[in-house]
């Protein structure tokens, strides 16, 4: 990667917030970099995100993958098969070297493609980070259902049998902007992958009409992106 912030910046803000999610305990991930694109796929498979990068960034001169808390420096560049952070201080030179991932950039775009190639965009659901607040972050799982009603959002403690049901408010409708189409039975999420999706972006699309993952879409300019996050049943975690 060049050296420089300029129009990298974006670049570093997607590594940047990667490895903050890792060391908060919220995601575990791996980047994957090809020409002008970027995917984060986390530890156990359950989420994989692409982004493009701007058109005037260059692209990577070649394919580069590392874990998310290797990164250390927007300078890097890959020799015998590992990962080089580059660091210059006070007249001295600092070179990190990290072993590269088992997957490869080549092999996530061709299971981000896959799933591409049999999305289905409907039941959409526009979230805002604001949602968060509504939820209880102790309890693993979140359901996402589509009723005549609208739509409605389920947290459980399997254990005690709570319940936590959130609607909109009746005199705010709109606020979460579904489909107006909006039917689908139960969805259920893990409750840390779907809110580390609000560390990239505060406004987030999801349409609930996929077998077995939930595709979605970023709408904060600031942070586009394109994803999948599997569908999970409490104790049994699905896989992207």
């Amino acid at each position: 990667m060049e050296k420089g912030r300029g129009v990298y910046q974006r670049v570093e803000d997607i590594f940047a917030h990667a490895a903050a999610l890792q060391q908060s305990g919220r995601l575990k991930n791996t980047i994957f970099c090809i020409k002008n694109r970027v995917y984060i796929l986390n530890q156990d498979h359950t989420v994989l995100l692409k982004f493009m990068l701007h058109s005037k960034a260059l692209n990577f001169e070649q394919p580069v993958s590392f874990e998310a808390n290797d990164y250390d420096s927007p300078v890097f560049e890959v020799k015998d098969d590992k990962v080089c952070f580059i660091k210059k201080r006070d007249g001295y030179k600092c070179v990190k070297s990290c072993r590269t991932p088992q997957h490869t950039p080549i092999k996530m775009v061709k299971l981000f493609k896959s799933f591409s190639n049999k999305r289905i965009e409907k039941n959409r659901v526009s979230i805002n980070s604001s949602f968060l607040s509504n939820l209880d972050t102790s309890l693993s799982h979140v359901e996402f259902k589509g009723d005549r009603k609208g739509l409605l959002v389920i947290q459980r403690n399997i254990y005690s049998g709570m319940i936590i049901t959130i609607r909109e408010d009746e005199d705010r409708k709109g606020l979460l902007q579904p489909d107006r189409s909006l039917m689908f039975e139960a969805v259920g999420l893990r409750t840390n992958d779907f809110v580390a999706l609000f560390s990239f972006s505060n406004n987030v699309d999801f349409y609930f009409a996929n077998e077995g993952f939930v595709w979605l879409r970023s709408r904060d300019p600031r942070m586009l992106f394109t994803g999948v996050i599997s569908q999970c049943i409490y104790d049994e975690i699905g896989k992207v």
